[in-house]
């Protein structure tokens, strides 16, 4: 079976270039690597506070490199790790097919375990956010709590729009086509160079295979979630029918948080990152109000 790749080595070393590009907008950081029985996992670590680690998961074919327009409001919390997704454009390798929700929840676990993660609290972004509460479900031990920003296919199906637009930048290779793709997802937004040029040689010098695509938790699923769980919403999205994706969040996680950012297409941290921003940290200081006001957890009792 034919794995995760680039399409040439010519497609590996532009991304690769636009990629470092782009993460040099990030705060001071190092990037290792983690052993799983899928492959080699890239991980970008920013030091922050000294509780319960901010791990990110980003968006399909958006790259770790997404998250640096809220970085500093992440930092200021505590230290962040950034997976870059196994079978996604980026630095991890992939080496076995990962077949299903539960295969998928395997591999993060498995990153958790080698980060020495007990404890985590996750933030993802589509197809990260749907990876946050499909962990929450299948392997919650390591799970501190769970803020899912617009979750591809966790509450509601996606539009038909979405999926052909994609596939014609795909059977296209039109970069302008992609550039057009990208704008629509993101409410008429797109990044400026270098992370624009990177979003579009994740779309066309990369090809995912063999890797679960996101799946719809049933009512069940979302009822069994028991961590402390954020949604956002972004009010201009096209990619879900927002409103309701935010009824069934709000009927099915009880107790839980669901904001929509009115303003804000797909790609929430880069579309609204003041907004979003401070959504993540007052629902953070809410699980530890002292870590908000000093940017670290209160000792342990």
């Amino acid at each position: 079976m034919r794995l995760s790749g680039f399409v040439d080595d010519e497609a590996r070393e532009r991304f690769f270039s636009l990629y470092d590009q782009a993460m040099a907008a990030w705060p001071r950081h190092t990037r290792h690597e983690v052993a799983t029985s899928f492959g080699p996992t890239a991980v970008h670590r920013a030091h922050g506070g000294t509780g319960p680690p901010l791990v990110l998961l980003h968006g399909g074919n958006a790259t770790s490199a997404s998250w640096a327009p809220i970085m500093p409001m992440l930092t200021a919390y505590g230290t962040v790790l950034a997976v870059d997704t196994l079978g996604d454009a980026g630095a991890s390798v992939q080496k076995r097919p990962v077949t299903d929700a539960r295969e998928r929840a395997q591999w993060l676990d498995e990153v958790l375990a080698e980060l020495d993660c007990d404890r985590a609290h996750l933030i993802g972004l589509s197809y990260g956010g749907w990876m946050a509460l499909n962990q929450a479900v299948h392997r919650p031990r390591r799970v501190a709590s769970v803020t899912a920003l617009e979750p591809a296919r966790a509450l509601v199906p996606v539009r038909a729009a979405f999926v052909l637009r994609a596939l014609v930048v795909l059977l296209t290779g039109s970069r302008a086509a992609a550039g057009r793709y990208l704008a629509w997802c993101r409410a008429g937004r797109v990044p400026p160079p270098p992370m624009r040029d990177l979003l579009v040689s994740a779309l066309l010098d990369h090809r995912q295979r063999a890797v679960t695509a996101p799946q719809a938790l049933t009512d069940d699923q979302l009822r069994a979630i028991t961590v402390p769980t954020l949604v956002v919403l972004g009010g201009r999205s096209p990619v879900h029918d927002v409103r309701r994706a935010a009824e069934r969040a709000r009927r099915l996680l009880p107790g839980h948080r669901t904001e929509i950012v009115p303003d804000a297409g797909h790609g929430l941290p880069a579309d609204a990152p003041e907004a979003v921003g401070r959504l993540i940290r007052s629902f953070l200081a809410e699980l530890s109000p002292a870590a908000d006001r000093h940017g670290t957890p209160p000792p342990p009792r």
